[in-house]
């Protein structure tokens, strides 16, 4: 499941999302922050299905892992493409 380094790497990403996010230095855009939300709330979700399934005893049947690093770094490019579209 998930190894020591790729729990480091979402941590790292969620991170830098709510630093940013919190840090008042930009304008963000309000559709590119809705998307980024959408895509944090639907790897926590990931998240929270497998723990579920941890704490019944079942098996997990899919790839979580590289669901919730593709949610987050598509959360990640969202956010960093405004503040790249802001200081061109």
């Amino acid at each position: 499941m998930f190894d020591m380094a790729t729990l480091k790497d979402i941590k790292k990403k969620a991170d830098e999302l709510s630093y940013f996010c919190l840090s008042g230095t930009e304008e963000l855009d309000a559709m590119k922050l809705t998307q980024a939300l959408d895509q944090v709330s639907r790897a926590l979700s990931m998240f929270a299905e497998v723990e579920l399934h941890l704490m019944n005893g079942r098996s997990i049947p899919f790839d979580p892992e590289s669901y919730i690093r593709g949610r987050l770094g598509l959360a990640h490019r969202s956010l960093l493409s405004v503040s790249t579209t802001h200081t061109a």
